[in-house]
């Protein structure tokens, strides 16, 4: 996660770690809890970076451990983030989607990485809508 938050210092990110307590597994942004710590853009990026991190887990765990090979993402920009950040994100997901042969899949407004090995575009069509009950 920190070497995630690396690339977004003072962008909205403040210039603190992240840190896990050992005894349970508590997130904490330099030493506050997490939700506490982070104001709305800050908890944006911290779950993109908790989400990046997530990728890496096969590395970092042994063989019997279960891993994540997909990483599902629903509009995740929708929190006013600057737009810089927001287009840096999605070819940092890309890159460790490619290192770790796991797959992203995100829904956003936003132009992705083009490299066509690695992303493809899905357009969705919406052909229904149905009033709320």
């Amino acid at each position: 996660m920190n070497r995630f938050l690396a690339e977004f210092q003072g962008d909205p990110w403040a210039d603190r770690l992240v840190s896990i307590t050992d005894s349970d597994l508590a997130f904490y942004v330099g030493t506050r809890p997490w939700d506490q710590a982070l104001g709305v853009e800050a908890k944006v990026l911290f779950f993109l970076a908790y989400s990046y991190a997530t990728l890496f887990l096969q590395r970092d765990l042994d063989k019997e451990c279960a891993f994540p090979g997909l990483l599902l993402l629903d509009n995740p920009y929708q929190q006013g983030i600057d737009e810089s950040v927001v287009r840096r994100v999605p070819h940092m997901l890309a890159q460790a989607a490619s290192e770790t042969g796991t797959q992203v899949i995100s829904t956003q407004a936003l132009t992705p990485p083009s490299d066509p090995k690695t992303v493809r575009v899905t357009p969705i069509c919406r052909r229904r809508t149905y009033a709320a009950p």
